[in-house]
């Protein structure tokens, strides 16, 4: 009679664990870079982009934006340097590094705009 009930409340503690873990959910993005071209700044895909730590070392991420101009960089939050390559064809409007500064909850937004012929 004892084996039935301990197996049982091992299932129960394991049934009321698991619904915690589920409602965690994903983290926020800590960056997202933009692009967008014209004055209706509309999105533009395919441009490169490298983001590294604004302390200097090696790129963490080579994203590309893709139909709505957006990409997002998955990282921790902290404070990241987005350098962007402009398109052939295209003057970037601005600098083509950005330093931005993600924290818990809130993501960072690297917006580039761009003239394109």
């Amino acid at each position: 009679m004892r084996r039935p009930l301990f197996i049982l409340s091992l299932l129960a503690v394991a049934a009321a664990v698991s619904p915690l873990a589920a409602a965690e959910g994903p983290t926020d993005p800590a960056v997202k870079v933009q692009a967008v071209y014209g004055p209706e700044q509309f999105p533009m895909a395919g441009v490169a982009t490298d983001v590294s730590p604004c302390a200097g070392g090696a790129s963490v991420a080579t994203l590309t934006t893709g139909n709505d101009g957006a990409a997002l960089y998955n990282g921790a939050p902290g404070c990241y340097a987005v350098k962007v390559s402009a398109p052939v064809g295209c003057a970037l409007d601005g600098d083509a590094t950005q330093q931005v500064t993600s924290v818990q909850g809130v993501t960072a937004v690297a917006t580039f705009r761009f003239r394109c012929a």
